[in-house]
């Protein structure tokens, strides 16, 4: 009778056990923030793409003083962009996540991970993939890439670099942001394969923009759903009568 008296105990231990498990992965997949970042992300190339248009437009128009303020408005708002990518990014975005999970609070992954431990990805390998999307671009304008290739070409940095962040996060991070590069370069070899996965007629820039913004899109929603799930298992173990009284958050 004795190892059917030590059941209950047995249960009760593994559920002390399992609220760090779940405690883990709900903190590590709260990725709403990615999606604001999507948005962000969305609005600077709308930004770019409209003023740059408007520019050019009034140019040919000989609407030269609608011209020069498009033209400074395009530069002021690239000086914005660099310093929100570089510099103040970071920093917004822990604001807006600290405000869409305040009702849930505050829960750290783990021990301290040291000073390096989310630091944003080294200048050089910024610039670096910075000078492929410029080269790419730069190569399609000039003719010497072909247009139909630029997506499955801007997989071969895009898909590493996205990979560099999720290895470099994977202790903080959620692992389902691994499926953005993993899609994106599935589309990029059924692109290459001649699948009909372009869909947008003359704008070509939609091939590489819908791609990257979409699959972000599914990857950060995709753990966002089982941040929810963890959640609510935690939540259960939490108030189980075998588990002890414990507050998460």
């Amino acid at each position: 009778m004795k190892p059917n008296a030590d059941r209950p105990l047995e249960k009760q231990y593994d559920q002390v056990r399992d609220i760090p498990k779940w405690a883990r992965r709900y903190a590590q997949n709260r990725t709403l923030p990615v999606v604001v970042f999507e948005g962000i992300f969305v609005f600077g190339s709308c930004m770019f793409g409209g003023l740059s248009y408007l520019t050019a437009w009034a140019y040919v128009a000989d609407q030269r003083f609608l011209a020069a303020a498009s033209m400074l408005v395009l530069c002021a708002f690239a000086v914005w962009w660099l310093w929100f990518s570089f510099v103040g990014g970071t920093r917004i975005m822990r604001q807006i996540s600290e405000r869409l999970y305040r009702a849930e609070g505050s829960v750290l992954v783990g021990p301290p991970l040291g000073p390096d431990a989310t630091r944003q990805p080294p200048t050089l390998i910024v610039f670096v993939f910075m000078f492929c999307v410029l080269a790419s671009i730069g190569l399609g304008l000039l003719g010497f890439l072909p247009i139909s290739l630029m997506q499955p070409v801007s997989a071969l940095y895009v898909v590493p670099f996205l990979c560099y962040l999720g290895l470099k996060m994977r202790r903080i991070g959620s692992p389902f942001m691994l499926l953005w590069p993993a899609l994106y370069g599935i589309h990029a070899i059924l692109d290459v394969a001649g699948v009909p996965v372009r869909f947008w007629g003359d704008f070509h820039a939609l091939d590489i923009f819908v791609p990257m913004v979409g699959y972000g899109l599914i990857a950060a929603l995709a753990g966002h759903f089982y941040s929810r799930f963890a959640l609510r298992r935690l939540r259960h173990l939490a108030a189980s009568p075998d588990a002890p009284a414990e507050r998460v958050g």
